[in-house]
């Protein structure tokens, strides 16, 4: 006696499971439908390319925080460069830049600090940017290819790539 397990009744007759969303029923036996083979890789590759935006979305807000703050500083570098490029008048200190100077801390240091914080938050947001594009491009070229294991590999590295950007900010 031989026993089968998992048969599915379909359309009035027992069947076997459908092996994967790419199969179709010819009448008789499960196939691999290649057009459905290739949308499913496509849908696959848009998700992992979701995933990286989203993980990039988190980081640019971790590192910048909210849009109004980063306008805040995206000004305050703006007021410091200017101060810096009329060679730090005494008398002309800009008011982002006055906010910072404190005790010990002069306005020229002060418009520096600004400035190398400034350069160092569009260093991270350019390696970002680049990562997030360079590996959505990976994806899909790997998925068109029919590789979707380096496919997801490029989307795994990327989000490693992330956490250790983040990481490095001790954000």
């Amino acid at each position: 006696m031989i026993v089968i397990q998992e048969l599915h009744q379909i359309d009035g007759e027992l069947r076997l499971p459908q092996p994967s969303p790419a199969h179709d029923w010819d009448g008789e036996q499960w196939c691999v439908n290649e057009d459905k083979v290739v949308l499913l890789q496509q849908q696959e590759a848009e998700s992992l390319c979701a995933q990286v935006d989203v993980a990039a979305d988190s980081a640019r807000n971790a590192l910048a925080g909210d849009p109004l703050k980063a306008m805040e500083y995206a000004q305050a570098a703006a007021d410091a460069q200017a101060y810096q490029d009329a060679g730090y008048p005494k008398k002309e200190v800009p008011l982002s830049v006055a906010a910072w100077v404190a005790k010990g801390r002069t306005a020229k240091q002060a418009a520096e600090q600004i400035l190398a914080k400034a350069e160092q938050l569009t260093d991270h947001l350019l390696t970002l940017r680049t990562l997030r594009l360079k590996t959505k491009t990976q994806i899909r070229a790997q998925a068109a290819k029919g590789n979707m294991d380096l496919a997801r590999i490029a989307s795994d590295e990327a989000l490693a790539a992330i956490r250790d950007l983040l990481g490095s900010q001790g954000a």
